[in-house]
């Protein structure tokens, strides 16, 4: 082997090592990240920093026969490094603790999926003069609107390949790219002096599908409607969530809740409730890891097994196989990945993750949703999160406003929401025809009936 940057070559050449230095290893795996990226950061909306890179660096994984795991990892890609790290990860297997529970590293698969629109030819070739007209966009809505005091926001795009090749006969590569805006914005009341903030973000595979200004002009408008809050009392009422608000509290906990290692070790609210319901007819729930030009699809996690397209809670009812897993927590249990292994890059070992997680569209339109409420409240933003041990929730509604008369008020200050989230689940009466993604979470407006809502205003 030379010394050039050659993937290919070099996940072969890390796994012959492994192969070559020990002959009690069970099964090895080299995984190799490449990932070009640019970065723009806004501070008091102005340009404050930006940078482009080159990130890249190679793990590699060894178990014995005892279940034993060494791992290592470096980005410096040369001979030398690549036989140190193999040296390193063996030394390591050697004096680790043995795993009955370990059974094997995925196996070889005959194909992996076709899908489109993972990979766009504009962001690979960006620079940071391409970029920063999209940053601009986002800076000209804070400075065209008087309401609008500050602004922080951000610019990112990354190409990545990835290599993946194991003992067992998995060899997968692929490409792909993303790009994102973010945007939080402070508004002022020039009248009563108070602020307030405002926060949107939007993440594609391809740059034409972003929109810097609709982002900066949609954060804007959450930070205005989150001024002048009002104290109101305890009540018992009807709650709206909106798509950002059905993330924070029905997918994301979900997501948490079905991954299997969590599972496994006594980590989820959704124990013993397996083949059971746990909410209404209305909520169904799947993990596609297959959408076109989605930002969670792939055509393989990342152990090589493909992605998937899996159906977790089925009006209602959370389905018998409605785990997530890796090929570790599947193997414990006797069943197969489901294609849902995840790290956060070439040094991390696979964890568990969702790849485009999306809660059933309904058949209401949003408008219509809130006109039927004669007093309620809309939650959009809770800087809190569910115990996913226990599906208890009590935090409070950062950006909500009361709802009377089917018409959207005044925003709430020192409110908070107290409730199960299997109760909350169980109360759902109504699910919009509209939706919204955030990265890899894709929700709908939700009405959730008597809701539990602990309000701060005095008693009369």
């Amino acid at each position: 082997m030379n010394n050039d940057f050659d993937p290919y070559q070099m996940v072969h050449y890390v796994i012959d090592l492994v192969e070559k230095h020990d002959n009690s290893i069970q099964c090895c795996e080299a995984y190799l990240g490449k990932d070009m990226y640019l970065n723009i950061d806004v501070e008091e909306n102005a340009i404050k920093y930006s940078r482009e890179g080159l990130e890249r660096g190679i793990s590699v994984r060894v178990f014995d026969r005892k279940g034993r795991c060494g791992f290592s990892f470096t980005n410096r890609m040369d001979k030398n490094n690549l036989e140190e790290i193999v040296q390193k990860a063996l030394q390591l297997m050697k004096g680790a603790t043995p795993d009955a529970e370990f059974h094997d590293l995925p196996p070889q698969v005959e194909s992996y999926p076709k899908i489109k629109q993972l990979c766009d030819a504009k962001i690979k070739a960006m620079k940071i003069d391409d970029a920063s007209h999209h940053i601009i966009d986002a800076i000209e809505v804070c400075k065209n609107d008087e309401t609008a005091i500050s602004q922080s926001a951000y610019f990112k795009s990354n190409y990545s390949q990835i290599f993946i090749l194991n003992s067992n006969g998995v060899e997968v590569n692929y490409k792909e790219t993303s790009c994102s805006i973010s945007s939080n914005m402070i508004a002022k009341d020039k009248t009563t002096n108070e602020t307030s903030f405002g926060q949107e973000w939007q993440v594609e595979r391809n740059l034409n599908d972003l929109n810097a200004q609709e982002v900066a002009q949609n954060a804007l408008e959450i930070a205005k409607n989150n001024l002048n809050r009002k104290k109101i009392k305890n009540m018992n009422v009807p709650l709206v969530l909106t798509p950002r608000g059905a993330i924070s509290l029905i997918l994301r906990p979900i997501s948490l809740a079905i991954d299997a290692e969590n599972f496994q070790f006594n980590r989820s609210f959704l124990i013993g409730h397996k083949g059971k319901k746990i909410g209404s007819k209305l909520l169904t729930i799947e993990d596609n890891g297959l959408i076109d030009g989605a930002i969670g699809s792939s055509i393989s996690d990342d152990e090589g097994t493909p992605c998937q397209n899996k159906t977790i809670i089925k009006e209602g009812m959370f389905l018998e196989n409605g785990l997530i897993h890796n090929s570790y927590t599947a193997a414990k249990e006797g069943v197969k990945s489901t294609g849902n292994a995840v790290r956060t890059s070439y040094a991390s070992s696979p964890g568990i993750g969702v790849t485009n997680f999306s809660l059933k569209l309904g058949s209401s339109a949003k408008e219509e949703i809130i006109r039927d409420i004669k007093k309620g409240i809309l939650l959009d933003y809770t800087g809190d999160s569910p115990n996913i041990s226990t599906g208890d929730f009590s935090g409070l509604i950062l950006q909500g406003n009361l709802i009377e008369d089917g018409k959207i008020l005044y925003a709430l200050n020192e409110t908070m929401l107290a409730n199960h989230l299997l109760e909350l689940f169980s109360n759902i009466t109504a699910i919009s025809e509209e939706s919204k993604t955030y990265g890899r979470f894709t929700a709908p407006f939700v009405k959730i009936e008597n809701a539990n809502i602990i309000g701060s205003a005095p008693k009369k």
